[in-house]
């Protein structure tokens, strides 16, 4: 294969590419807007009003946050007992 056939082949390639990138994204964008319009139609079809849905939001934040400050709240102990254990066996190696 000569090297200007190349350089076309990659030309084409890299067209290709571009075309199959600029597709990505619009189907992408597509698929963004079905998925809201799926929850615009469950919104519509529950008659979940505007107040509703802002709590939920704020319901939700807030449970996130709880089970955040939960997890780390027992990685705390979980951190001091192995400590307690550690030194409970350095203790006993100490008296041996």
């Amino acid at each position: 294969m000569t090297k200007e056939r190349i350089e076309k082949e990659l030309s084409k390639v890299r067209g290709q590419l571009a075309d199959l990138q600029e597709k990505q994204k619009d189907l992408e964008s597509q698929l963004q807007m079905a998925e809201d319009a799926e929850k615009m139609k469950f919104i519509e079809k529950n008659k979940i009003s505007l107040e509703r849905l802002i709590l939920l939001n704020k319901v939700s934040e807030e449970e996130i946050l709880n089970l955040l400050k939960k997890k780390e709240q027992e990685e705390k102990r979980a951190q001091q007992t192995e400590k307690e254990a550690v030194d409970h066996e350095q203790k006993n190696e100490v008296t041996l």
